[in-house]
């Protein structure tokens, strides 16, 4: 409850102090720290509309998601233990974490905040000591950490250059710290060919899973790109493609995706592509505003399926769905979460949405174009598919046997209802001219809508041609299971073979393995030891004939 109303504050604080510094530049503070006798590391934060708008979001659903954790955890465990507290305190690391990144523009407090919000995922991806966990636990850490190396080889040119603070880059290093923020971004965000990661991550509880797929770890690329858009035109051609290509492939996997949970994660897929496409269009602006709206709509659509899985006892399967019929405030914010999400119109996704598809549409009509249309058609289709999962189906055996919700789910739905119907409207009218939504713009939704609702009613028609995209975009050579696999071998064949060979126990165990490779041999059959010396024979006879046919 400390840790909720610590959020809460932070976002009223945040909020008014966003308002004030709407119509000026903000400012940058600075702290020094002694590094050595002749220098020092300055650690400067900047506060200006963009970091304090993000920040209230992230505030107020870290404060819910305690809410929600309170019933949760106590739930799964019967009784507040030690679990809970590591639980409590691994998630306050993870925001945090994301304050630092949010807030700094120094390289060093980001390294800090981007670092942080990595091992704390893992820690938490694991929570749960089974097998699965620990799989989808070592595939979200390493690949991200393919993105974090570059991030750590940064340090050397800002060492060069003598200075820690991104504000005075020079344009020597420009393209590199480019590069860098490019495939930090599309790791962390999980683009495509680094996507498989965060259907993994959903092992989390569904707490954590709300968290990371709203508001934190998976927008951290995205508000980096944001905050440095000035600097990365010059490698917006690159995110172009892979931006659509993410989108359109995890919308077509959601239609047809049978885990409830991972619909909603490839929900969260498609949207990030949504909003890496928005940035690379040169539209930051509208896509800073969609992934603030979308922070909240789809942390309200998390915590809505986790009451649903909580009460059928844990089940994931869309098959034995169907009893958000009994629960009204489960159906309310589940449905007002999935209408966001497709961009109905006047819902809290639809003013972010539908400006971006108006600005592209007053814009050159390219094949980029007809692909994110494509795209947004899929987003409608699977937004539809979760609500027909979701309360339209009929009442299966594992419907839910209690309909009284706890107190604290139910505030945490009033607590994320009330942002979801105001925001909109405030931000669109302060941010954005109301010269920026046309006519134009509405019908155009309409028609997006309109198709995508025909491809979920002829989705099972199409399935044969979505099938082959089934497995994370033929990605399944980088999977939790076959990643695992292989280090499982690695880790048993480095501790009972070379690492046992040459340790402590080395002279004793290279007369047992010798004395089982004898044993082993004894055991052959007699038609076995004959084929071994015959095919030995054979090959000795054909290799002293070469030689002496080449030399002699």
């Amino acid at each position: 409850m400390l840790f909720s109303f610590l959020f809460f504050f932070s976002f009223f604080l945040c909020s008014f102090l966003g308002v004030y510094f709407l119509n000026s530049n903000g400012f940058i503070f600075e702290l020094t720290i002694p590094f050595s006798l002749l220098s020092e590391m300055p650690l400067s934060f900047c506060v200006d509309y963009v970091s304090l708008f993000f920040f209230s979001g992230v505030s107020i659903i870290s404060g819910v998601v305690f809410l929600y954790s309170k019933f949760y955890m106590d739930e799964q465990f019967s009784v507040f233990n030690s679990m809970n507290y590591r639980f409590f305190y691994l998630l306050f690391l993870f925001v945090a974490s994301m304050f630092f990144l949010v807030f700094s523009s120094s390289w060093v407090v980001v390294m800090l905040g981007w670092d942080g919000l990595g091992l704390v995922s893992f820690l938490l991806v694991i929570f749960y000591n089974n097998s699965s966990s620990l799989d989808s636990g070592l595939i979200t850490v390493f690949t991200n950490r393919l993105g974090d190396c570059l991030f750590i080889l940064s340090f050397i040119f800002f060492f060069y250059g003598g200075f820690f603070s991104i504000d005075f880059l020079s344009s020597s290093i420009c393209f590199f710290f480019c590069l860098v923020i490019f495939f930090g971004c599309i790791t962390k965000s999980a683009q495509v060919p680094f996507s498989s990661w965060l259907p993994a991550a959903m092992a989390a509880p569904t707490p954590v899973s709300s968290l990371v797929h709203s508001s934190t770890l998976v927008t951290a690329g995205v508000y980096l790109l944001i905050r440095f858009n000035y600097l990365l035109s010059s490698i917006f051609y690159l995110l172009l493609p892979i931006s659509l290509l993410t989108m359109v492939l995890a919308g077509a996997c959601a239609v047809y995706e049978l885990d409830f949970k991972k619909v909603v994660a490839m929900s969260t897929l498609s949207q990030l592509g949504f909003m890496i496409f928005s940035i690379s269009c040169g539209y930051w602006l509208l896509g800073f505003l969609h992934m603030v709206f979308h922070a909240f709509f789809k942390s309200s659509l998390f915590l809505s399926t986790g009451n649903l899985m909580h009460y059928i006892g844990g089940n994931q399967d869309s098959r034995d769905f169907g009893s958000f019929g009994f629960s009204f405030s489960s159906k309310l914010i589940f449905s007002m979460s999935c209408l966001s999400l497709m961009g109905f119109p006047f819902s809290l996704g639809f003013y972010s949405k539908d400006s971006i598809i108006g600005d592209l549409l007053f814009s050159s009509f390219t094949f980029s174009s007809f692909v994110f249309f494509l795209g947004c058609c899929f987003t409608v289709a699977y937004s539809f598919r979760l609500i027909y999962m979701g309360f339209m189906m009929s009442p299966s055996f594992f419907s839910s046997t209690s309909y009284l919700e706890d107190f604290y789910f139910f505030l945490t739905i009033l607590l994320l209802y009330l942002p979801c119907v105001a925001l909109g409207n405030f931000f669109f009218f302060n941010f954005l001219s109301p010269m920026v939504f046309s006519f134009l713009d509405f019908s155009m939704g309409l028609f997006i809508i309109l198709f995508g609702f025909i491809f979920f009613k002829n989705s099972p028609q199409f399935y044969l041609l979505v099938n082959s995209l089934m497995s994370i975009f033929f990605l399944s050579i980088i999977s939790s299971s076959y990643l695992s696999n292989k280090l499982n071998n690695m880790s048993y064949k480095g501790e009972f073979t070379w690492g046992e060979l040459f340790g402590a126990k080395g002279l004793s165990l290279k007369n047992f393995v010798f004395a089982s490779y004898s044993i082993r041999l004894y055991a052959l059959k007699m038609s076995q030891l004959v084929m071994i010396f015959t095919l030995f024979y054979l090959l000795t006879s054909g290799y002293f004939f070469f030689i002496y046919s080449v030399f002699l």
